[in-house]
């Protein structure tokens, strides 16, 4: 089967964290496996009441490896701790690959990563943290299969603050997929070929019994979830403030899906939902000249959470980070 969507979502870069800065902790789900999950201040010296929950896309890597979160992503609020939470099967045991198909990511991954699994971990964490009442205010960041996480998550729980989703894609998995597998062809016929097979994958999975396979890196429980999410509904129901970002460039998922996402949501009567269309930057925030201008679209995020949560205490100025660059 011809399903050219192998690199739809994997964005980042390694990158070794040091291990001084980073507490490791685990907490057990019904089924006796563990989460594995990280936290790490951002201020060396301070009290701080502000948690960013920050979710990685779709790769088979470890959070610690993904290196735009230290570099670029903890920035959206430089004052919060950050969190972060391991895929099932995974810790930071594993290295680094770029490869979606990499040979060595866990079984235990592939039969039982998917979004449903991914929220239900991250409130697991979020409700042991909660306990202590450390955390007054609570931010959620992801991209690309992250950003459609941030969204579900932001759906269950109600203690956020705000959220910000980029490059998430439209209201249906199925329409990105299709976007991405036209983009990757200069001939039109080997696209409908690719389209038609992959429609006839999608079909078969919405209509059968869960089975053992690997398409892109991924297993059916994922498949079917992914292709059964309607995010229009999901942001529907969302009423705190929520930034969603996409890049006009994208190639990997659909710009335009978004934007009609966008338009029903506004005339559904939503006002907390604010929409800011990066018509130059593609899938991993590049130009078209392959610059990444991450760090212009990370300063307006945090422009955008200063006029919704104000701004931070001056009087908590980071001395250090709290991850090596």
């Amino acid at each position: 089967m011809n399903i050219r969507v192998i690199s739809v979502f994997l964005l980042f870069l390694t990158l070794t964290v040091n291990a001084r800065s980073v507490s490791t902790h685990t907490t057990r789900r019904a089924d006796g496996s563990d989460i594995s999950y990280y936290l790490f201040p951002q201020l060396r010296h301070s009290l701080n009441d502000t948690l960013l929950l920050i979710l990685q896309g779709s790769d088979c890597n470890s959070v610690l490896q993904i290196a735009s979160i230290f570099t670029d992503y903890k920035n959206i609020w430089p004052e919060a701790d950050i969190l972060l939470v391991e895929k099932y099967g995974i810790d930071k045991r594993l290295s680094f690959s770029p490869d979606v198909e990499r040979v060595d990511c866990p079984i235990q991954y592939l039969q039982n990563d998917s979004p449903e699994q991914r929220v239900a971990d991250i409130q697991a964490v979020l409700d042991i943290l909660r306990k202590d009442d450390k955390y007054q205010k609570f931010i959620i960041l992801g991209g690309s299969e992250g950003a459609v996480i941030a969204n579900l998550v932001t759906e269950k729980v109600d203690y956020k603050n705000a959220t910000i989703s980029f490059n998430g894609g439209g209201r249906k998995f199925i329409d990105d997929v299709l976007h991405s597998i036209v983009s990757g062809y200069a001939n039109s016929d080997e696209a409908e070929e690719s389209v038609k097979s992959f429609r006839s994958f999608s079909n078969h999975i919405l209509n059968s019994k869960p089975a053992e396979f690997k398409v892109s890196g991924h297993g059916y429980n994922w498949w079917h979830q992914m292709l059964s999410i309607d995010q229009l509904e999901v942001l529907k129901k969302i009423n705190t403030p929520l930034l969603i970002i996409q890049g006009g460039r994208d190639l990997f998922v659909s710009p335009q899906k978004v934007d009609e996402m966008v338009l029903a949501l506004k005339r559904s009567g939503k006002e907390n939902i604010e929409y800011r269309r990066y018509k130059e930057l593609d899938h991993r925030l590049n130009n078209i000249e392959g610059e990444s201008k991450r760090k212009e679209v990370v300063s307006d995020i945090n422009g955008w959470l200063k006029s919704k949560l104000g701004n931070p205490n001056k009087s908590m100025q980071p001395t250090a980070d709290g991850a090596a660059d």
